[in-house]
């Protein structure tokens, strides 16, 4: 699985893409393709080189800006390296697109000699290969100073004013210019293997420092890894928290701590059971793309998997109702729980689309499962008399000595505590018709509805 498989299933992540400051197109590439990372050695690998990115850009804040500026000036040239290492005879624009790309690269192995992540091999032969006359000028053509016949030719061809003569000596410019091509070809072949490698190499970095910056940008942590819980403090959802910052309203962060085992969440509507949820699928998939992740600290345990079930989106497909749908995915969660695959699963409102008496057993028997089986797993529902076994949390909710007469739904998160408690209860809370008040409904519904 690569990051651009997840940009639609994980909420949040087409948002971080969006804001990742990557200056190339193999930049892109890279952090698009770039893969779910599974091997804690390799997690710890790409936190640990985001986070020498940092001191690197921290400690020398002048190359930053340099090599911002040369990283948007490379372009992909794989084509060119492949014709190269075919020993094929380079064109003009391929030859121009080498010398740019060595010009580049050597720009950039100056800028970070002493970065131990970043292997550059040195490119300066090519580059003087391609610039015999050392104008380090992003540009190329066949200099006369490449083979002794070009000069006179060409001062021949420019003083003749017989056409037919200057046909000719225009023919055998063109033939000397070929076998310098050629020539060039033949010289730079064994360097095809150099200029893939730093094609590689500054992809990586591109991506590294997008990271970083992030990381800086953001106030991300970089996450400890854990074999046993994953436990955040003050985790966020960067894109949630940004939309409510535009409306003048804050994002408060939360706490949690998961083991391996089921927890049941409990909360009214409204109360952001379904954003922690989305929170922690985002912070997952960072921390396994090799991401700092969004909260104050974190301990994450690395898993084969996500499981998330969290809305309706997957009801596309043709005929099956969203319950349907529901319970298709949580078959999947069971029959790869059965299979021994390490998930982290989180569900939201588990059979909230069948009656309540049925919703219960089925979340009763899903949580029975995962408990079982020990596995990661949040649940939130809004069903009581949920028995079986498992730690619950619920949300605090609305902060009734706190409620005044301006409340409205627009304010309505200021006066909502959406940090969580650990409860032995398996009621749910009743706000419904207290937040049905808050938006004025009508008052004949609710004194029926109270009753």
């Amino acid at each position: 699985m690569e990051f651009k498989d997840c940009l639609t299933e994980v909420s949040g992540l087409q948002y971080v893409c969006d804001c990742m400051k990557v200056c190339s197109p193999l930049g892109k590439s890279q952090l698009l393709h770039f893969p779910f990372l599974l091997s804690p050695d390799a997690i710890q690998r790409e936190l640990d080189r985001v986070e020498n990115q940092m001191v690197f850009v921290r400690e020398n804040p002048g190359a930053e800006v340099a090599l911002i500026t040369s990283l948007h000036e490379v372009h992909d040239i794989s084509q060119t390296i492949m014709n190269l290492k075919r020993m094929q005879v380079l064109d003009d624009i391929e030859l121009f697109e080498l010398k740019k790309f060595a010009l580049t690269s050597q720009k950039i192995l100056e800028l970070v000699r002493n970065q131990s992540d970043i292997r550059l091999y040195d490119l300066s032969k090519v580059v003087k290969a391609l610039d015999p006359e050392d104008s380090k000028i992003e540009h190329f053509y066949i200099y006369s100073v490449y083979d002794s016949e070009l000069e006179p030719l060409r001062k021949q061809a420019q003083q003749t004013d017989d056409a037919d003569e200057r046909e000719r000596l225009n023919w055998e410019i063109a033939q000397v210019e070929d076998r310098v091509r050629r020539k060039l070809s033949e010289m730079l072949h064994p360097y095809w293997e150099s200029l893939q490698k730093n094609q590689q190499e500054i992809a990586a970095l591109d991506l590294l420092n997008a990271k970083a910056q992030m990381a800086a940008e953001w106030h991300l942590c970089k996450p400890e890894i854990s074999f046993e819980s994953t436990s955040y403090t003050r985790i966020f959802h960067p894109e949630i928290k940004h939309i409510l910052q535009e409306r003048g309203a804050d994002f408060q962060a939360i706490d949690i701590l998961m083991e391996k085992k089921p927890c049941l969440i409990t909360g009214a509507n409204m109360s952001g059971k379904t954003v922690l949820l989305k929170s922690l699928n985002l912070a997952q998939h960072l921390f396994q793309f090799g991401f700092y992740v969004p909260a104050e600290r974190a301990r994450i345990v690395p898993v084969e998997e996500v499981s998330c079930v969290i809305d309706d989106r997957q009801t596309e497909q043709k005929g099956l109702s969203s319950f349907a749908v529901e319970i298709l995915n949580i078959n999947k969660i069971i029959e790869r729980t059965k299979q021994g695959r390490h998930l982290l699963v989180l569900v939201d409102e588990l059979a909230r689309t069948t009656n309540p008496d049925e919703g219960r057993s089925i979340v009763n028997a899903f949580v029975m499962m995962m408990d079982k089986y020990e596995v990661m797993s949040l649940v939130s529902t809004h069903y009581s008399g949920v028995a079986a076994h498992c730690r619950r949390l619920r949300v605090k909710g609305l902060m009734m000595n706190k409620i005044t007469d301006d409340i409205t739904p627009k304010n309505l998160n200021r006066f909502m505590d959406y940090s969580l408690v650990e409860t032995t209860s398996d009621e749910v809370p009743t706000e419904a018709l207290t937040i049905a008040r808050i938006f004025h409904a009508d008052e004949e519904f609710l004194k029926l509805a109270g009753k």
